[in-house]
């Protein structure tokens, strides 16, 4: 009798967490989403591990305590196929488990990374089992017939493979986490993509490349024509028939190969992400390694979630809910760009770890609406500028004391964790303005000192990079470094800044070029620097004078973080 009810209390414990609502994404419209957990949206302000962080349970409890310190709400883990199946149909979950136990612990959310069948275009986290079976798991060719450290798309042993231990995953979670919600999100696979060549040259993709391209993506071509992405549209042949294969509907080259491969990943993902959400409905994206510095398709990762290919993806794996930009290269407003598109939102789930991330992240979250943003080997970056993570660590504390310690030391903040604690502050502000006019970023460098954001009230705020005044030591440096800050509109001509290195000027929109009667002017009625505590304001000092430059601007200098808020009126 006694294992009976505690059977039947087990199942009502079930059916009640999977009656609760799963983490979801809201849209607001087609180009801004945000993840909402445990009924709440929230901004993603995190960081990825390194690809062997998370491999032994003493990482996991170091890396994760100190992502706590820094400020993150969310971390990026890999969960890797070679530990959860290390032999065939024998599965453990104890690597998962640790992830979930210490995430909760440090009041962190996870974002899953499912290092399956690929990883960064290899199959490298493969189990052993599977790597050594190449009869049964068989590889990707190149032209000359040559093996490739890659798993082949087309295999259904492969994919099967791959989906089965997937699936595990998802059934952990939703019988492990539906209640509690740590993990918010899944990435499935990791920058897939065909190196050293455009496509799998071996028989069965040769074959499928001369065959009648499917009339799933002839269909939805042909149902889109007019919002494909514009590289897409410009590929498709006028002069091809009903039946045309791969290179006459596109085009007999290597762009076209990689349109070809492009197909057979996103239905092969669509395939594991459809049966992981009939399990557990998290959602799921593909993360992509960048077609840069004028490599051609095999020499960057042909055929993965590209955004000139977007159209492939969405119509060959519509489970996938969005394309996250991996960013090692320079341009960034160019690459947050390309993938912040109508019928994508922006997910940064890797960017190259360095101070400047702390601007990138503010821009991104404020001008492009980005769900998230994750520099890479998050755990490898120091707490302060003065102290690593590993000295904090040295000195012996507890976690709660070390955490007193290090918010009295706040000034010496190194400038991700300082940039991540104001966007703490500020993240309720953010999701309520995201999609709005009432929110705005600018990054501003060397090369592009100045721009300007139009409000809703009519007026014309000039944001200048700080050194423009030549009031700091830094000006008379030969390159300036970048900064950033986010424009918030909480009211009638009432705003906050939040950022550094910024001056911020103030003028009607459609004042003339000189002043003329009849003309109205703009001013500074109050400053203050402030923090948001349980969402409202507490005044840690009011600015005039000299701050202010006598009511002329609002600044935050080089090096500060701050919050400003700030009241204009008009005279």
């Amino acid at each position: 009798m006694k294992h009976i009810l505690t059977s039947l209390l087990l199942g009502f414990l079930t059916v009640g967490a999977q009656a609760q609502q799963t983490p979801h994404l809201e849209h607001r419209g087609n180009s801004t989403a945000r993840i909402v957990a445990n009924g709440k949206p929230m901004l993603m302000i995190g960081g990825e591990l390194g690809n062997s962080s998370a491999s032994t349970p003493e990482d996991v409890k170091r890396t994760f305590s100190h992502l706590h310190q820094m400020g993150l709400n969310t971390v990026l883990a890999p969960v890797s196929w070679e530990l959860i199946e290390p032999r065939e149909g024998a599965f453990d979950m104890r690597s998962l488990d640790v992830i979930l136990t210490e995430a909760r612990r440090n009041q962190l959310k996870v974002v899953l990374l499912w290092f399956g069948a690929w990883k960064n275009s290899m199959s490298c986290y493969a189990p052993e089992w599977f790597k050594r079976d190449v009869k049964r798991f068989p590889r990707a060719h190149t032209p000359e017939g040559k093996p490739v450290e890659e798993a082949s798309s087309l295999s259904r042993n492969v994919l099967e493979a791959d989906k089965r231990a997937f699936c595990r995953i998802m059934a952990h979670l939703r019988d492990h986490d539906a209640h509690e919600q740590t993990v918010i999100m899944v990435q499935v696979e990791n920058e897939i993509g065909m190196i050293e060549v455009p496509r799998d040259y071996s028989p069965d993709a040769t074959r499928m490349y001369h065959s009648t391209v499917p009339r799933l993506l002839t269909d939805y071509l042909k149902k889109h024509q007019a919002s494909l992405h514009p590289y897409l549209k410009e590929k498709l042949q006028p002069q091809a028939k009903a039946g045309a294969d791969w290179a006459q509907l596109f085009g007999d080259d290597i762009y076209t190969e990689e349109i070809f491969q492009t197909w057979t990943y996103a239905t092969y993902v669509e395939q594991i992400a459809k049966a992981g959400r009939e399990i557990y409905d998290l959602p799921m994206y593909v993360n992509v390694a960048l077609n840069s510095r004028d490599r051609k398709p095999g020499e960057y990762p042909s055929g993965g979630p590209l955004a000139h290919l977007i159209d492939l993806w969405h119509c060959g794996a519509p489970s996938i809910d969005v394309l996250g930009v991996d960013i090692y290269d320079k341009g960034i407003k160019s690459w947050l760009s390309k993938y912040h598109l109508p019928n994508n939102p922006l997910f940064v789930p890797e960017i190259r770890l360095e101070d400047k991330d702390a601007m990138y992240a503010l821009y991104a979250f404020g001008h492009h609406g980005a769900m998230g943003f994750c520099p890479f080997s998050i755990e490898d970056y120091p707490l302060t500028a003065a102290a690593s993570a590993s000295d904090w660590k040295q000195m012996d504390l507890s976690q709660d004391d070390q955490l007193n310690a290090f918010s009295s030391v706040s000034s010496s903040l190194s400038p991700l964790v300082a940039s991540y604690r104001l966007l703490r502050q500020a993240e309720p502000l953010i999701l309520e303005r995201q999609g709005t006019n009432d929110i705005d970023a600018v990054l501003l460098d060397d090369e592009q000192r100045e721009a300007e954001i139009v409000t809703p009230d009519g007026i014309r705020l000039t944001v200048r990079h700080s050194y423009s005044l030549g009031w700091e030591p830094g000006a008379k440096d030969s390159v300036w470094p970048e900064v950033a800050c986010i424009i918030l509109r909480v009211g009638e001509e009432d705003y906050l800044v939040i950022g550094s290195g910024v001056v911020v000027t103030f003028s009607p929109a459609k004042s003339s070029a000189t002043w003329q009667k009849g003309d109205t002017c703009i001013g500074l009625a109050k400053c203050e620097e402030v923090e948001i505590v349980d969402g409202s304001q507490r005044i840690i000092r009011h600015l005039n004078g000299d701050q202010t430059h006598q009511g002329r601007h609002v600044r935050i200098p080089v090096g500060a973080f701050q919050i400003q808020h700030f009241k204009l009126y008009r005279y």
